[in-house]
């Protein structure tokens, strides 16, 4: 492929990703935000394109993305945020050759993504954890709440055969013949081992989401209680009650969906090996 019709791919990529950024379903206080599958445009542009070019376009998003009102307290919280935190999403790129390479890469690329910006609130915006809540446990929850539930919609999305049918014909005219073939080598079915042992996997960070859930549930209770048996404070404790219950419940009820997403995604795996089993016999 000549690099001009890689940079308009490239280019074409980055202004899909950016104009559905905008769009925000979801937006947290301090940054981040859910958006109908722009970063699935990053991971598109590693998966047709390699894994420079996929860098190069993610990095650009970011850079994009802060010039359109950007939370920036400190240079590295930036490069975290917008520059390394855009530029994993091109790591899908490593896999653009495995079998459902662009699932397992798009997944990848959003994982160190998380892992980016968990890193940049946790080191930088410890400050506005509640009180007796660690800010690891912040940073995670308060990531998670919007990245996992975007990055759990487009999985569904692109695994949907119409997709996939229209993913896989601009891939055949992107990439150069010989790069096809090997993609198209690796099209088959999940082997019933890797559903089972998927399935496992998912509904166990399905789990950690309720866990987690439940532990901002005992601590909301506790902060309500602070709250009220202070007798000097009882003047004051319903706006506190408020704040409380204001702060917690979209992380509340953001865990609670994708816990549910989750364990949806497993039983369908786990009981797609049981029904072929029993098939068999």
């Amino acid at each position: 492929m000549s690099k001009a019709k890689m940079l308009t791919v490239g280019a074409v990529c980055i202004a899909m990703a950016f104009m559905l950024n905008q769009i925000s379903l979801f937006r947290m206080p301090m940054g981040g935000s859910i958006t109908p599958a722009s970063m699935l445009f990053v991971a598109l542009a590693g998966y047709w394109l390699g894994p420079v070019y996929g860098i190069i376009s993610g990095v650009s998003m970011g850079l994009l993305n802060s010039a359109t009102g950007a939370v920036v307290v400190h240079p590295l919280q930036y490069l975290f945020d917008y520059v390394l935190g855009f530029g994993v999403l091109g790591f899908a790129a490593f896999f653009r050759k495995w079998n459902y390479g662009l699932q397992i890469g798009y997944v990848f690329g959003v994982v160190m993504r998380f892992f980016m910006v968990f890193l940049s609130g946790f080191i930088f915006f410890y400050m506005y954890a509640p009180e007796g809540q660690h800010a690891a446990i912040y940073s995670a929850v308060y990531n998670f709440s919007y990245i996992a539930p975007e990055m759990f919609v487009t999985l569904i999305l692109i695994s949907l055969p119409s997709m996939k049918h229209a993913i896989n014909i601009v891939t055949k005219s992107v990439v150069t013949p010989e790069i096809y073939v090997e993609m198209a080598k690796n099209k088959g079915d999940f082997s019933p081992r890797a559903r089972v042992v998927t399935g496992v996997v998912v509904g166990a960070v399905g789990g950690f989401a309720f866990v987690v859930q439940s532990y901002i549930q005992r601590l909301e209770t506790i902060l309500i209680y602070n709250a009220t048996t202070d007798v000097t404070l009882l003047q004051d404790a319903p706006s506190r009650v408020y704040r409380v219950l204001e702060r917690n419940t979209g992380q509340i009820f953001a865990l609670q969906t994708v816990g549910v997403i989750l364990f949806a995604i497993s039983a369908f795996l786990i009981l797609s090996v049981l029904i072929n089993q029993k098939e068999k016999e």
